[in-house]
């Protein structure tokens, strides 16, 4: 869904589409490389974005600054919620990843 995969659902899908092309546009704006659907392998800024959607969904991401720029911390907790409603749980190994570093200094 970060690159812009579909999925199959119940029509609910409309909800992801819009949240995570907010995500990839401010992600783009940020620098933040997101590559095509089918690339087999994420980049280390995918890494980090599944770690800030895993660590959104377990505390009150309200008062966690993921990213400097304030829209896409806003749009990552917003997509964070939106797979919680679609029954997606990021596993917990993600927020842990050792190869993830900070994406700004």
């Amino acid at each position: 869904m970060i690159r812009g995969d579909r999925i199959e659902d119940d029509g609910g899908s409309a909800i992801y589409i819009a949240q995570f092309g907010k995500l990839r546009t401010l992600a783009a704006r940020s620098a933040l490389l997101i590559q095509d659907p089918g690339v087999p392998f994420p980049s280390l800024n995918e890494l980090n974005l599944l770690a800030w959607l895993a660590q959104a969904q377990r505390v009150a991401s309200y008062t966690r600054q993921f990213h400097p720029d304030p829209m896409l911390t806003m749009t990552i907790v917003h997509c964070a919620g939106t797979l919680d409603a679609m029954g997606i749980r990021l596993p917990s190994l993600a927020i842990y990843n050792p190869s993830v570093r900070p994406a700004y200094g």
